[in-house]
């Protein structure tokens, strides 16, 4: 698809766009002529982002930002709309996975992983609105995950966020609807990127994702035809959105699949205590 009559020369901003599936939206964009305002928290990471993105010169822009500063995101939105003249495209991209048992988690992990996935993606929401509304349209893209549609057994917390930016975004579609602002949720399962090996709390190690995940340019691909159609929900790849499509029609056969899923990670936990250690098929 040719995204360049529905992207060129308009105003973007990505979230969590130092790497992962933020980096090749961003990416994506960029050759699509947008101007592109890259935020992320990872500052070392982010400069690398811009000195790979470098060609396209002054369209590209990076702001270091933690999202779970709602000052800090209110900065990105108002600077990065006053810069850029409107902004058009909001993605609400950045977040954390998490993958643990129920009994593991304390209330940290809770903290953070709301924090991040959730208020993050508030923070940008409101901000966004206001500018959205003056300027008489936008569209805002908010990521989730396939873990927002279906309840991936050892993985509560990250669903719990899930689910509700997914709600969050379907409520809203509806409600702005007539303001002629946009709304569309970014549901991926497996995708290759370094969520795989990222605790909730704690430093990241080296795990390989998944034999079938899919590449980040492939995701957002995926992402970016979506919003040009403008999906409300945008599940990928097509594994993951066979998977919801049997959650939705077909209770009883899932339910065997996701019992065996926990079986299979609990098996996993029990033999290596962590599901971020390299070694186990989890």
């Amino acid at each position: 698809m040719d995204f360049e009559n529905e992207f060129g020369d308009k105003g973007c901003v990505v979230t969590g766009a130092a790497s992962g599936i933020g980096l090749a939206v961003a990416e994506a964009l960029l050759r699509a002529g947008a101007f592109v305002t890259l935020a992320d928290r990872d500052e070392k990471t982010l400069g690398a982002a811009v000195e790979r993105l470098g060609s396209h010169g002054a369209r590209v822009r990076s702001v270091n930002v933690d999202v779970t500063d709602q000052t800090q995101v209110q900065r990105l939105i108002e600077d990065s709309a006053s810069r850029l003249g409107r902004i058009d495209f909001l993605f609400n991209n950045a977040g954390v996975g998490g993958t643990m048992p129920i009994g593991e988690a304390k209330l940290e992990h809770w903290r953070r992983i709301i924090d991040l996935n959730l208020w993050g993606v508030i923070y940008g929401i409101h901000a966004a609105l206001w500018v959205m509304r003056r300027q008489g349209g936008g569209h805002i893209i908010n990521t989730a995950s396939l873990a927002g549609l279906v309840p991936l057994p050892f993985q509560a917390l990250y669903c719990a966020t899930k689910y509700a930016v997914v709600g969050l975004s379907e409520s809203l579609r509806y409600e702005l609807a007539a303001e002629g602002i946009h709304l569309s949720v970014a549901c991926p399962g497996a995708v290759a990127t370094a969520i795989w090996g990222t605790p909730i709390i704690g430093e990241r190690i080296e795990v390989k994702p998944p034999e079938d995940a899919v590449s980040v340019e492939e995701a957002a691909r995926h992402i970016l035809e979506g919003v040009v159609k403008k999906k409300g929900i945008i599940v990928l790849p097509e594994s993951a959105r066979q998977l919801w499509l049997a959650y939705r029609t077909s209770l009883e056969s899932t339910e065997t699949l996701l019992l065996n899923l926990a079986a299979q990670r609990r098996d996993a936990f029990r033999a290596t205590g962590s599901f971020y250690k390299p070694t186990g098929d989890v």
